[in-house]
């Protein structure tokens, strides 16, 4: 789980991987579009403002630490 830290998941989130997020509710995949018209990172089906990326990330690593969530990178964004 190393690369699971909040500046590592931050990284690699500006730079296009795709994150799947796995619970008991169902799956869903995070991304960031920073160079999007506005700039948003995706969460759970919704748009967040990029600036709120640290937030979000937080929000994710909680989760990973209190077993909700299991997460994998799953790929790059196609640009």
């Amino acid at each position: 789980m190393a690369d699971y830290n909040r500046e590592e998941m931050k990284r690699r989130l500006r730079e296009g991987d795709y994150l799947e997020l796995s619970s008991a509710a169902g799956t869903f995949e995070v991304w960031a579009e920073p160079f999007g018209n506005p700039p948003a990172v995706f969460y759970e089906g919704e748009p967040y403002p990029m600036a709120e990326l640290e937030q979000v990330v937080d929000k994710i690593l909680a989760s990973l630490a209190s077993g909700e969530l299991r997460c994998r990178w799953v790929g790059k964004r196609d640009d």
